[in-house]
């Protein structure tokens, strides 16, 4: 943790803000983002940006098994760009990160910045409508050549839009299981998500995958892995 705010410290040091608007500049990031985080960890992110400077956002990625949140700040440069200092707190572990944002006037924007694990780049574009996939699922899943059979039920999050709280349960051929997780939906019906499910015992599995909603059937597919190295393929309808 001190190692973030030191990093937050020296970025913050090094910077030079401008006003919120400044001459020349008429274009404003306050409001909600919906993030598209490219690169070597996908996923899609919330990002809101107030009228007191602060940032704030969560997101899931590929490569981490559950939500994480952000806090920070943000500013304009001297050549107008947003630039963001903030923390991502992920399973009690804080990391800094730091990133540049050219606004668009057609309500987008590209970012590249860093972060302790790396370079980093997004998108991102106002938010609009996303689909809603809250009600009962049932889904087949393809996992080490076997197929489980699994049915959820799916609200909307009360402290994250966008987001969408799992919970379920399954039948493989050892037996039953439950799960909970989160999904994290786009206005294009973009997924991402996390499931953890536990099996017999203290086995507790760990999953991250992506995808996509089809609200007209209404249908889900979903690929990733879990923290065994299995490959998973969901395949959900409602």
């Amino acid at each position: 943790m001190k190692r973030s705010f030191l990093v937050l410290g020296l970025f913050w040091g090094a910077l030079v803000l401008q006003p919120a608007v400044s001459q020349g500049q008429t274009l404003s990031p306050v409001g909600t983002w919906e993030v598209t985080i490219l690169g070597s960890d996908p996923g899609t992110s919330m990002m809101t940006f107030s009228t007191n400077l602060t940032v704030s956002g969560y997101g899931i990625t590929r490569k981490r098994f559950g939500l994480f949140t952000l806090t920070g700040n943000w500013g304009f440069d001297s050549h107008g760009d947003v630039v963001v200092a903030c923390v991502q707190s992920f399973n009690g572990t804080n990391t800094a990160t730091s990133f540049a944002a050219r606004l668009r006037r057609s309500g987008r924007f590209s970012a590249k910045g860093t972060g302790t694990s790396g370079h980093f780049r997004f998108k991102g574009e106002t938010v609009t409508d996303f689909p809603d996939l809250g009600g009962l699922w049932t889904a087949t899943v393809k996992r080490r050549g076997k197929t489980l059979r699994e049915t959820y039920t799916i609200s909307a999050s009360t402290n994250f839009p966008a987001v969408f709280d799992v919970t379920g349960q399954g039948l493989s051929d050892t037996g039953s299981y439950t799960l909970t997780g989160e999904i994290i939906t786009t206005s294009h019906n973009k997924l991402n998500a996390s499931i953890d499910r536990t099996f017999s015992g203290p086995d507790n599995v760990r999953s991250s995958l992506s995808g996509e909603a089809k609200p007209r059937k209404p249908a889900m597919s979903l690929r990733g892995d879990d923290d065994t190295g299995a490959a998973l393929v969901i395949k959900a309808i409602q």
